[in-house]
């Protein structure tokens, strides 16, 4: 996978993510509808990353805005903020490729 393609489908996902959040903040819940989606793409994901890779991609969509709307924080060993935006989260889960 190249980094091109790697963002467009992070892109895509936060999209389908963000519209299906403003749909259930209106009462319609679509949650059975897009499962199986979402059991596509982790399918996906699995044979592309690794585990740890496939791990941070959806901590990065699903984790790192928490409920309060506040940004979690990731960091490496030594302290450095990583998976803060796209191009940080491709260079630490390319290393994660199959």
């Amino acid at each position: 996978m190249k980094y091109e393609q790697f963002k467009q489908i992070i892109k895509t996902i936060e999209k389908v993510r963000d519209r299906s959040s403003a749909l259930y903040d209106l009462q319609v819940d679509l949650l059975n509808f897009e499962d199986e989606y979402f059991k596509i793409i982790n399918i996906l994901m699995d044979s592309v990353f690794d585990e740890e890779g496939h791990g941070w991609i959806d901590w990065y969509l699903y984790e790192r805005i928490g409920f309060s709307g506040k940004k979690n924080l990731a960091t490496d060993k030594d302290g450095n903020e990583i998976c803060y935006d796209i191009p940080s989260l491709w260079k630490t889960v390319k290393e994660h490729l199959k």
